[in-house]
């Protein structure tokens, strides 16, 4: 993920009183079981150096043989899909479990760097994955949904749990409730941090912010789904784009996957 500053600090400081330093995921977050997020998958690159396919980034099936991330997770505009993998169904990362071939990469022509917009990719797998009660697709929202704060949403992922502290083993799926921000007040408030260069608009009309101090994504969310309980069904609602100092003091930015429901279903 593009954070705007690298921040590592200890400890977060909503830990109990008579736990110091409480080891949390994403940032706020807690570990879920097999079969909640059945859509959520990891997206692998080789490490050559230790020999595995290591984990970077999130992502969701939208279709038996599609998933939705990041584009910033797609390093090349030309990336290569035998360069990637997927884990699908799996709570635990690194278990052992068959990972899937991509057959093609589609990330959206407009994408350049997350604060720029149109920051998502679709990935199409070599081939169709067997859905059960562990792997299935999340519903994506219709151009006439509204979403508020006052929504249940959720972000899951096995991101850091801070900047400079990756999840530690076995890498448990993490989920944190985290609200819906208002759009315009989250723009001012990336304009007025010191740290954002871009002074004229930070939340483009592609986007829309989430989390609050202390619970949201971190480096190894991006991809990462943002549902929503909306209509007796989870909706997603966002994509994990980018933000700064890692959920600690300003809201994450997402993707805002009703500004791509048509690029999707281009494809899809």
């Amino acid at each position: 993920m593009l954070w705007l500053l690298l921040l590592a600090l200890p400890c977060l400081g909503d830990s109990a009183p008579e736990v110091p330093c409480k080891m949390v995921g994403i940032m706020g977050g807690e570990g879920t079981h097999q079969g909640k997020w059945p859509w959520q998958v990891s997206l692998r690159i080789y490490n050559y150096r230790w020999a595995f396919w290591e984990h970077i980034c999130g992502g969701s099936i939208i279709h038996p043989q599609w998933v939705l991330t990041a584009a910033n997770c797609i390093f090349r505009k030309d990336a290569d899909p035998s360069a990637y993998r997927i884990q699908v169904g799996e709570v635990y990362l690194y278990t052992g479990g068959k990972l899937l071939g991509i057959h093609h990469i589609f990330r959206h022509p407009n994408a350049t760097i997350p604060h720029f917009g149109s920051d998502v990719a679709l990935l199409m797998l070599t081939t169709p994955m067997a859905l059960n009660d562990y792997v299935r697709p999340v519903s994506l929202p219709q151009h006439s949904d509204n979403f508020t704060s006052s929504d249940e949403c959720w972000l899951t992922g096995w991101g850091n749990y801070y900047t400079a502290v990756p999840l530690q083993a076995p890498y448990q799926l993490q989920k944190v409730r985290i609200p819906l921000q208002d759009e315009r007040s989250c723009d001012e408030a990336y304009r007025k941090d010191p740290q954002f260069r871009d002074k004229s608009k930070a939340i483009l009309k592609d986007m829309l912010c989430a989390g609050s101090e202390g619970r949201g994504p971190c480096l190894g969310d991006s991809g990462d789904p943002l549902v929503c309980w909306k209509s007796e069904r989870w909706v997603q609602v966002g994509v994990v784009s980018w933000g700064t100092e890692c959920s600690l003091k300003l809201p994450a930015v997402f993707v805002r996957v009703q500004s791509y429901l048509d690029w999707i279903y281009e494809y899809v």
